[in-house]
């Protein structure tokens, strides 16, 4: 495969009227994924953790995002940092899992060394005697952190703008929708048999396939409102909730829906769905060329009383059946991709400008 020849194959820079779609290899070649790993997950933020995670002194909390292994510390004056989990001894993780560290100190389990929670060595064992061996030159390797609503971010291109200076009016959104009063309730993951950006352009066509693949969810909203805004490195689709039960719906669209739904796309792989007095959260992290994982939080403003767990019960399900109709697609649509069949696609102008979006963004990526 040419990479260059395959990249250019797709045109940024025409009307959407006139464009065509990214052709196959973009989602089945390895040479794609794997610059992606290196391009486009390492250098963007990505949410690791919800706040309710990390939310005491002198705590840590590990993971790994793509191959990125992750440490993040909040120290006794509740300040959070980020590291790579890396001993610069032999690159062993230094902690594993969350837990608290009274002593301010980190040790690998590999030689002992230790580091405090800013990310200083603080003392290692049996190096005495070596030459050019500089104590304050050893500290752990920084990566770029930050709390943006429940969840803290990481990001290994540490001269990245923050978030709260790029995602100004979505924050503005979901503020007057109280989002700050949102509770942390559970977590589901699925793993999927498409490319995790084939996930991605199903979210992002402006509900071009929900009257003809959600139809629960299609009977919720009112599809005459339904639109797509664009913004820097995010888009916005919004719709309405419908204004009669159709389909014989065992509740009422309203309670779920409430002032009308708000799908926010924030490139390249983090999704918030808000409805009402809930929030559901879709993280997609890619496994391979043809597989991905997609992590579902859920949020919601009560969940302690009896009517509340009817009402997230309810909510719930629907996002079950919701995400199964979605894996149907998206591993059809894989299967398509692989068929040698394909070539390139055309967008709908009305619907898909999310879609064209988002890869206008991945070739500017792709070409750099």
């Amino acid at each position: 495969m040419n990479f260059v020849k395959e990249i250019n194959k797709f045109n940024p820079s025409l009307k959407i009227e006139d464009a065509s779609m990214p052709p196959a290899s973009w989602y089945t070649e390895k040479e794609f994924f794997n610059h992606e790993v290196k391009n486009i997950f390492n250098k963007t933020w990505q949410p690791v953790a919800h706040l309710s995670q990390l939310s005491s002194a002198n705590s840590y909390l590990t993971g790994v995002s793509c191959n990125i292994p992750w440490l993040i510390t909040r120290d006794e004056e509740n300040k959070i940092r980020g590291f790579y989990n890396v001993c610069r001894h032999k690159g062993r993780e230094i902690v594993r899992g969350s837990g608290n560290a009274r002593k301010n100190d980190l040790t690998c389990g590999y030689h002992a060394w230790k580091y405090c929670f800013d990310g200083q060595l603080k003392s290692a064992p049996q190096m005495g005697g070596i030459n050019n061996f500089y104590k304050d030159q050893m500290g752990l390797l920084p990566l770029a952190v930050e709390e943006w609503g429940n969840w803290i971010f990481i990001n290994g291109k540490n001269d990245s703008l923050p978030l709260s200076e790029t995602l100004g009016n979505l924050t503005m959104m979901l503020e007057q929708r109280n989002w700050s009063k949102l509770q942390y309730h559970s977590t589901k993951e699925w793993t999927i048999n498409c490319n995790w950006k084939v996930y991605i352009d199903n979210y992002l066509d402006g509900g071009y396939h929900i009257p003809f693949m959600h139809p629960s969810l299609d009977a919720q909203l009112d599809m005459h409102t339904y639109k797509t805004v664009l913004y820097e490195n995010y888009n916005i689709q919004t719709s309405g909730a419908t204004s009669s039960v159709k389909n014989n719906l065992s509740y009422d669209p309203n309670q779920r829906i409430g002032d009308g739904s708000i799908y926010a796309w924030i490139f390249p792989n983090f999704m918030l769905n808000l409805y009402g007095n809930c929030l559901d959260t879709n993280l997609v992290l890619p496994i391979d060329e043809n597989t991905c994982k997609v992590k579902y939080e859920f949020y919601y403003h009560e969940i302690d009383n009896k009517e509340a767990e009817d009402f997230i019960s309810t909510s719930i399900k629907q996002s079950d059946v919701t995400q199964v109709e979605d894996i149907e697609i998206c591993e059809s649509v894989q299967r398509g991709l692989n068929s040698g069949i394909y070539r390139s696609g055309r967008y709908s102008p009305k619907c898909e400008i999310g879609e064209y979006q988002f890869h206008q963004f991945l070739h500017k990526i792709y070409s750099q």
